[in-house]
């Protein structure tokens, strides 16, 4: 049996390069403050949903059980005040995800362009996935800035697992989460 190979142009192959070049070159910028470590994020899950490495690149990958996603389906088609655009918000988050952190690389204002709602409803929609314990919430404390401080969304690792074929040395400057997740039961039928 033969195995299939995607057909890769000249194009291609530059852009991709390109691409690895530039997150290997943002990586160290991460450990210099919260705000850097932010911006670098976002860039990155940019760069990777603008390229497509090939495998065993630092492609990152999301593993979730079709159970699990089907109950954080049906807890928000029950319980959400807007439970259609509630399932486009679950949907959008796996496309912005930061490897190996399962951090959420989006504003609320980008989630309220991409989906058409207003910045509010994004707050509401974001907290009826934390009490359901889809995703969970740590507060940051900016330098400077009063009140509790920026909030910032992760992936629960019991719903969805986020990974990395990164290398080592990759991985070891991602900032990894300071909260100890907590298994949360929830959507039983």
């Amino acid at each position: 049996m033969r195995n299939v190979t995607r057909l890769r142009t000249h194009k291609d192959r530059l852009q991709e390069d390109q691409a690895d070049l530039l997150k290997q070159a943002l990586l160290p910028f991460a450990e210099t403050s919260p705000a850097m470590r932010d911006a670098v994020g976002r860039l990155y899950v940019q760069i990777k949903n603008l390229t497509t490495p090939d495998p065993g690149t630092t492609e990152p990958f999301v593993m979730i059980r079709p159970a699990q996603n089907a109950a954080v389906v049906d807890w928000l088609e029950a319980n959400s005040k807007r439970p259609m655009k509630a399932m486009r918000v679950w949907a959008l988050l796996f496309d912005h995800l930061m490897p190996h952190t399962g951090q959420i690389m989006l504003t609320r204002e980008e989630i309220s362009e991409a989906i058409g709602i207003r910045a509010d409803d994004v707050s509401q929609i974001m907290n009826e996935l934390v009490k359901f314990g889809a995703i969970f919430s740590e507060r940051e404390r900016v330098e400077g800035l009063r009140g509790p401080g920026l909030v910032r969304y992760y992936m629960n690792r019991h719903v969805a697992e986020v990974g990395s074929r990164a290398t080592q040395e990759e991985l070891a400057l991602i900032p990894k989460p300071g909260t100890k997740l907590e298994i949360v039961q929830g959507g039983k039928r």
